[in-house]
């Protein structure tokens, strides 16, 4: 019988939790240390990741192993209380009067905190936990890489609290993952940027509390990672916040290209005789992170949809030379294209046009014919695109 080698492996997408449990079961107390070759949302394309176990337990989560210095960063960065000057001032103070072998002994360091801070225990292990749960979003389920489990028996006097068990870290994150998957019909990413949509929020009926908010996090100009991080938020809650306001109209999510292009799944095509709509088209559906395509002639459009093979196609029904309705029927007698999803787009919101594209298989959305209707517009057609072409199959 082989010997199997406990304290290293190699895993690929969703391998990762049956592994760890597996084997951390079998192993003292240390780190796993991970070598990450394919996590989507982490900043480095070749993150590490350490996991600290004691006694089977996961006592911290971090990029770095525990240290004085990693547990203030995971406290600041959920505790808005240790912000402050005053604060940070006063644990560069307790480090100060410690010796290199008293650093060590992070419990008796963090008693000293919370006695000088006023800070409670219970605030302590939420941290350290949301912490743990952020980062098995992260890695745990879409990274691929190596890991290695490396014994430091030190950690029992380091760890300032017993920890969690491992299986019900992996099934809350695995409940988190469902709550995710939900949420990326409008958070495509946490690196997205949202944009306020003023005339939107104006016109709604929102507290003037909200409204201060939604503006506030908005103007700061950063991607949604960042804006969990600004408020000390969970950033699955801050994805459900921005969520509920994409819903509404009142914020979209731009995409930078180079992340849009890891995420996006889903292509769109658009033919219209107008180069203003066009690109008016392009920029606002791009920025949701998909990947488009337009044209402007209904001649050739066949052709260039054949090579682009997209989802979905949006076009204009009165357009010079050929009207969609009759590219309609040119793109029904492509077998490739027969079972498109197509979508008529047109200023003339008439019943005879929506009973026309009823009949030709299409949904159909009329363009907004006023500044006051564009807000609506782009609901509208953020909701036909999370319905029939999602970034996220």
């Amino acid at each position: 019988m082989t010997n199997v080698d406990l304290s290293h492996l190699t895993f690929s997408s969703r391998e990762l939790p049956s592994q760890l449990i597996s084997r951390t079961k079998e192993l003292s107390t240390g780190y796993w240390q991970f070598k990450l070759t394919d996590a989507p949302e982490a900043g480095d394309p070749q993150a590490s990741w350490y996991l600290a176990i004691v006694q089977g337990r996961v006592v911290f989560s971090g990029t770095q192993p525990l240290s004085w210095q990693s547990l203030c960063q995971t406290l600041q960065r959920y505790l808005p209380s240790l912000r402050t000057a005053s604060a940070k001032q006063t644990l560069k103070e307790i480090e100060k009067d410690l010796s290199t072998q008293e650093l060590k002994m992070l419990s008796q360091i963090l008693l000293k905190a919370e006695k000088a801070l006023s800070l409670q225990r219970q605030e302590v292990v939420k941290a350290i936990h949301l912490q743990i749960l952020s980062d098995l979003d992260t890695y745990l389920f879409d990274a691929s890489g190596k890991g290695r489990y490396l014994v430091n028996n030190s950690l029992v006097l380091q760890t300032p609290f017993s920890g969690f068990k491992l299986e019900d870290l992996i099934f809350q994150a695995q409940a988190r993952q469902e709550e995710w998957r939900n949420l990326r019909r409008y958070i495509a990413s946490m690196q997205g940027i949202p944009i306020l949509n003023t005339e939107a929020l104006t016109s709604a009926n929102v507290a003037p509390e909200q409204r201060q908010l939604i503006e506030k996090l908005t103007n700061l100009g950063k991607p949604l990672n960042s804006l969990a991080q600004i408020t000390a938020k969970d950033p699955l809650e801050t994805a459900k916040m921005f969520a509920k306001l994409i819903e509404r109209g009142f914020v979209t999510l731009q995409i930078p290209p180079e992340i849009a292009s890891k995420f996006a799944t889903s292509e769109v095509f658009i033919i219209d005789d107008s180069p203003i709509f066009l690109q008016k088209f392009q920029a606002v559906v791009s920025k949701w992170g998909y990947r488009v395509n337009a044209w402007n002639d209904p001649a050739t459009a066949i052709e260039k949809i054949m090579q682009a093979n997209p989802s979905i196609i949006f076009m204009d029904i009165n357009m010079p030379g050929m009207s969609g309705f009759d590219l309609i029927k040119e793109i029904r007698r492509q077998q490739q294209l027969a079972n498109i999803h197509l979508v008529m787009l047109t200023a003339e919101n008439s019943l005879s046009n929506q009973w026309r594209a009823k009949w030709g298989n299409c949904k159909f959305i009329a363009k907004p014919r006023s500044q006051e209707e564009i807000a609506n517009f782009q609901v509208e057609l953020r909701q036909l695109l999370q319905e029939i072409a999602p970034l996220y199959q």
